[in-house]
C-alpha cells in the first residue's frame, strides 16, 4: 500500500507528543480514512486516529489524556470538564462514565447542543485551572458538576479522591449556592465521603452498600493478630451492636499480579499470604471475613448478597 509520507511524519510526532493524530488538510484527513479502512490505524474520536498496538497499550486515563490534549490544540479556548475533568485531574472514577464522548464547559445555555462526542455542561464565570498546560474545571466544580450528572455510586469515587487530593468542602458548598438547581445530590455525596477510602474501587464498594440500604462500614480500620502481633488494616469494619465483627474486603486482581502490591511474591505468595492474614483476623474475634471483586461491585446484587448472608445489617436496623 501506498504510505503518504507526510502521515507518516505525523504519526511519529503524534506519538512522541503523546497526542492522537489528525488531518490538517483534505489530504491528510483522506490518508488517514484511507489507512484506518485498512486497519492501519484505529479511528478514536472524530479525525482522530492512533495505531491500534499504541493504543492498546495505553491506560484508560492515558486514552482520555491523547483526546484531549488533540482536542486542545485544536479548540484551545475549550475548558474540560466533568468526567473528562476528573480524568484529567487524577480523580478517581470508573472508566466506563465516558462512553466515547468529552465534556466541555460553556458560559451560555440553550446553544451548542450535546452530540455523541461532545457534551456540555453550563460553568458560568468559568476561571478554569491547568492541568499538564490543558483547561479544566476546579475540583470543587468538577465534583459538582460529576455528582449532578452520575449516579450516586459512581460519583463517591471522584468525591472521596477530590476531597483526598485537598479540596475543600467549603469550596464545593459555595458552587452549590450560586446555582438555582436542586443541588441535593451534590449534599448526599458530601454526607457519605470519606477521603480515608483508598481507591475507586473501595469507595464505588461503599457507594454499593449505602445505596443497598446496608451499615455503613468503618474504613481502614487496624486490627492486630492477638498471637504474631501482625497488624493487618482492612477495607471495611462492622462493628454491629452485638458485639460481631465482620471485615469486608475488596480484592482487585491487581493485589495478586501487580509486583508492588504483592511484595514481588507473584499470585502464589500473594494467595499464601492473604490466607495467613484470615487467619490473624479470625485469631483477633473476627466473625466474618467477605471477600468481592470488582464485578461483585459493578453488579450491585452479588455484593450486597454476600454482606447479607455475613449478618451486616440494614442501616435503618442499626438505627433503632
Amino acid at each position: 500500500m501506498k504510505h503518504h509520507k507526510e502521515v507518516d511524519a505525523l504519526i511519529a510526532q503524534a506519538e512522541a507528543a503523546g497526542i492522537c493524530i489528525y488531518g490538517r488538510t483534505k489530504s491528510h484527513c483522506s490518508a488517514l480514512i484511507r489507512r484506518a479502512k485498512e486497519l492501519e490505524l484505529k479511528r478514536v474520536f472524530p479525525n482522530m486516529y492512533v495505531k491500534p498496538e499504541y493504543w492498546n497499550a495505553l491506560k484508560p486515563d492515558e486514552r482520555i489524556q491523547h483526546v484531549a490534549c488533540t482536542l486542545h490544540l485544536k479548540h484551545p479556548n475549550w475548558v474540560f470538564a466533568g468526567v473528562t475533568a476528573a480524568a484529567l485531574h487524577g480523580f478517581e472514577h470508573p472508566w466506563h462514565l465516558h462512553a466515547g464522548s468529552v465534556t466541555i464547559a460553556t458560559a451560555s445555555q440553550g446553544t451548542n447542543a450535546n452530540n455523541a462526542n461532545i457534551k456540555r455542561v453550563f460553568v458560568p464565570h468559568c476561571a478554569p485551572e491547568y492541568v499538564n498546560g490543558i483547561p479544566v474545571t476546579n475540583g470543587a466544580q468538577t465534583v459538582v458538576d460529576c455528582g449532578l450528572s452520575t449516579d450516586f455510586r459512581f460519583a463517591l469515587p471522584i468525591i472521596d479522591s477530590t476531597l483526598r487530593k485537598g479540596t475543600a468542602i467549603a469550596d464545593i458548598l459555595n458552587i452549590c449556592s450560586t446555582m438555582h438547581r436542586d443541588c441535593t445530590p451534590i449534599f448526599r455525596l458530601l454526607h457519605y465521603a470519606n477521603p480515608a477510602s483508598e481507591n475507586g474501587g473501595e469507595s464505588l464498594g461503599r457507594g454499593t452498600i449505602v445505596e443497598g440500604g446496608l451499615m455503613v462500614p468503618e474504613l481502614q480500620q487496624d486490627i492486630t493478630d492477638p498471637q504474631t502481633g501482625a497488624l493487618y488494616r482492612v477495607d471495611y469494619l462492622w462493628r454491629l451492636p452485638d458485639g460481631r465483627l465482620i471485615v469486608g474486603e475488596y480484592d482487585g486482581y491487581e493485589k495478586y499480579t501487580n509486583p508492588n502490591m504483592n511484595d514481588r511474591r507473584g499470585i502464589q505468595g500473594a494467595v499464601h499470604a492473604e490466607k495467613e492474614r484470615e487467619t490473624g483476623l479470625y485469631r483477633a474475634k473476627v466473625d466474618s471475613i467477605v471477600r468481592f471483586t470488582y464485578e461483585d461491585v459493578l453488579k450491585q446484587h452479588p455484593m450486597i448478597n454476600k454482606l447479607r448472608a455475613a449478618g451486616v445489617p440494614d442501616a435503618t436496623m442499626v438505627m433503632r
